[in-house]
């Protein structure tokens, strides 16, 4: 879901409409659990509550996981968050504080982010529920990795009944003055440059195709979340998911990602994660869910 003065590549600047999620339950009735988020601003969507309502007529969990600001959220979104179906949002909060949030988040407002997670809590609470579940996502860098600002977010997202996930930077090669003491603090492994999130063996958007096959606002397939540049040339909303991915450049992707034959005419082929793949780390049929 994405709506932006940017344009991210080819996929461009739009947003999900609630005529085309309706159009998209219709046709996969099979579907029962959608992630709202990739690489925009979920709550910048104007037909975000008529979507969350959609989903609870028809019983469909909904997870924006893909983190959002929550620098602009309204009072109706952050109700029909608690009131329909949306079981988990993960919150980018690279700071504890605004100095050191603002070195990232550029024109985010840390205590407007904090406020607006209060309310959602209140509302919580005002309907007896447990979800949505909140996590805290914070990427470490070079302008964060402070003891004291670690140990503060930590402490900050326990006092709002939030689960804290540390990340590590996409920045290659990257590691904190004290990767010991911000080790131990976080549970990143510095020295597994293929593991972005703490507790984590490895990093693998590859498996998305498989486990969670991304979709672009205006229904384009892009397989997996990290892609924005080269969407496969299939469009959900006109032929359904299952089509989709039975298309024989989806099944050669699958196979190429598994150590099969190279496929050129595959979005995924001149993708860095591929090449990565070509060094022996190939797709197994165990990392499939």
């Amino acid at each position: 879901m994405r709506k932006s003065k940017t344009n991210f590549g080819n996929v461009g600047a739009g947003y999900l409409k609630y005529e085309n999620f309706v159009k998209f339950l219709d046709m996969n009735p099979f579907v029962s659990h959608i992630e709202l988020a990739n690489h925009g601003e979920a709550f910048l969507n104007p037909d975000l509550v008529k979507i969350l309502y959609e989903a609870t007529k028809r019983n469909i969990v909904i997870h924006i996981l893909g983190g959002v600001n929550f620098n602009k959220v309204s009072d109706e979104q952050l109700e029909a968050l608690v009131k329909y179906s949306v079981k988990d949002i993960s919150i980018s909060i690279d700071g504890a504080s605004q100095e050191v949030y603002s070195k990232y988040r550029r024109n985010g407002n840390f205590d407007t982010v904090i406020n607006n997670i209060k309310k959602l809590n209140e509302y919580k609470k005002k309907y007896n529920k447990d979800f949505p579940k909140l996590y805290w996502q914070y990427i470490v860098m070079d302008t964060n990795e402070d003891e004291n600002e670690i140990k503060k977010a930590i402490k900050t997202a326990e006092e709002l009944n939030m689960e804290i996930l540390f990340k590590k930077t996409y920045v290659y090669g990257y590691k904190p003055k004290n990767p010991e003491l911000i080790s131990k603090l976080t549970g990143i492994d510095f020295n597994n440059t293929t593991a972005l999130f703490a507790n984590e063996n490895r990093f693998c958007p590859c498996l998305d195709i498989w486990n969670s096959p991304q979709i672009n606002y205006d229904g384009r397939f892009l397989g997996c979340a990290c892609n924005y540049e080269y969407p496969f040339n299939i469009n959900v909303f006109e032929t359904g998911l299952t089509k989709c991915l039975k298309s024989k450049i989806v099944r050669k992707t699958k196979k190429m990602l598994m150590g099969g034959k190279p496929y050129k005419k595959s979005p995924c082929y001149n993708c860095e994660y591929y090449k990565y793949k070509l060094q022996g780390n190939f797709i197994t049929k165990e990392d499939i869910k």
